[in-house]
């Protein structure tokens, strides 16, 4: 009697079954019982975001790939310029005032006419010239001849006379009188003065420790030009 399929198997109908479903997996290659839902809806979700980390990092791969194409292909006339390298400045520092002597007293005394700034002792002062005339011509060398605790000149051109303290007196080239005076606050210093007096102006306090400091016979050097 045949066996119906709907009752219990006889022993060897199971073992028949089982080595013939072996043999299907075996041929077909048939994949296991799929997994609960949840387990694959967890494997779904790793693939997804496996697959968006590759995109990311395969674009920033062709980003930079393209930046050093550009770079490559940058013409070198349109290549932005490197930063000048820095250079030494060329103007050189002004020499030092000649110092005092080691007895304390002025012998070197140097004049620039162009600065306005007289030095000697180690010191720099400001001056004031005369602005006509030119009654100076630079690139001199005198002598201090005097020296004056207070003198009286008359002042050109309204004759009016004048008297300055700290008063130091010196030949000019061709001999003629130049003096170094304190202004005692009559003209502005430094500045040029509207007066053909062969006088250069210093401020008091410093007019006067050039007269207490320099000796007769001191050196006076002009350069520059006078107005």
């Amino acid at each position: 009697m045949p066996h119906d399929p709907s009752g219990p198997a006889a022993p060897e109908d199971r073992a028949d079954r089982l080595t013939d479903a072996l043999r299907e997996v075996a041929a077909t290659g048939r994949r296991p019982a799929p997994a609960p839902g949840a387990a694959v809806r967890r494997r779904a979700v790793l693939r997804r975001r496996t697959r968006r980390a590759g995109l990311v990092s395969a674009g920033l791969v062709v980003a930079g790939t393209a930046v050093v194409a550009a770079t490559t292909l940058l013409d070198p006339a349109d290549r932005p310029a490197p930063p000048p390298a820095a250079t030494a400045s060329t103007t050189a520092p002004a020499p030092p005032p000649p110092a005092l002597e080691s007895d304390g007293t002025v012998r070197d005394i140097r004049i620039d006419l162009t600065t306005l700034e007289l030095r000697a002792g180690g010191r720099t002062f400001a001056i004031s010239a005369p602005g006509m005339n030119a009654p100076f011509r630079g690139d001199a060398v005198a002598r201090v001849t005097d020296r004056f605790r207070h003198a009286r000149f008359s002042a050109s051109p309204t004759g009016e006379i004048e008297q300055h303290d700290w008063v130091l007196a010196f030949l000019g080239p061709r001999q003629q009188p130049h003096y170094l005076y304190g202004t005692d606050g009559t003209v502005d210093v430094p500045g040029r003065r509207a007066s053909t007096l062969s006088m250069i102006g210093l401020r008091t306090a410093d007019a006067r420790w050039l007269y207490e400091h320099t000796v007769v016979g001191a050196k006076v050097t002009l350069t520059g030009q006078g107005m």
